[in-house]
């Protein structure tokens, strides 16, 4: 079902054209920036080998899905990016040039289980929100706009 969001490259970056591609391009830094890196790396630092840090990642998801599915972009590529990247960042954290985890042996599951259930709840979130309801006579309208009934595009 959520593999159905991509139709082909066109689908992927929101257009043919080159702005399109910039655009598509420059939305997926963002939110690798914010949704992943930030969001991740503020969460392991603050509750390190603490098992909160499953309900509070899962409870970050839905706001960073929501962030996704307001700009209508599509997470399969962000998505990917973040699960290869994810494995070099759990697997470097502690490292001998990170000073924020010294003298502490990390519980390397739990930060593997915490970031990959925000991974994945992340892009399945966002799928669902920008998954296409019907909302009156035929016309459909990406799930999160059903919750703001007032909004109307032009």
């Amino acid at each position: 079902m959520l593999w159905t969001m991509i139709l082909g490259w066109d689908d992927i970056t929101g257009g043919a054209t080159l702005l399109a591609f910039l655009m598509w391009l420059f939305l997926t830094g963002i939110f690798y920036l914010v949704c992943y890196l930030a969001a991740l790396n503020t969460f392991d630092h603050i509750t390190k080998n603490s098992v909160i840090k499953i309900p509070l990642l899962l409870t970050a998801a839905p706001v960073a899905a929501f962030l996704i599915s307001i700009f209508n972009y599509n997470p399969l590529m962000l998505f990917l990016l973040m699960m290869i990247s994810n494995y070099f960042r759990v697997k470097n954290l502690g490292g001998p040039t990170d000073t924020r985890y010294q003298g502490l042996m990390l519980n390397r599951p739990l930060f593997y289980t915490a970031s990959y259930l925000y991974i994945i709840a992340v892009y399945g979130l966002s799928a669902w929100y920008q998954h296409p309801v019907e909302i009156a006579d035929g016309m459909t309208a990406p799930y999160w706009k059903t919750w703001f009934p007032d909004i109307h595009e032009n």
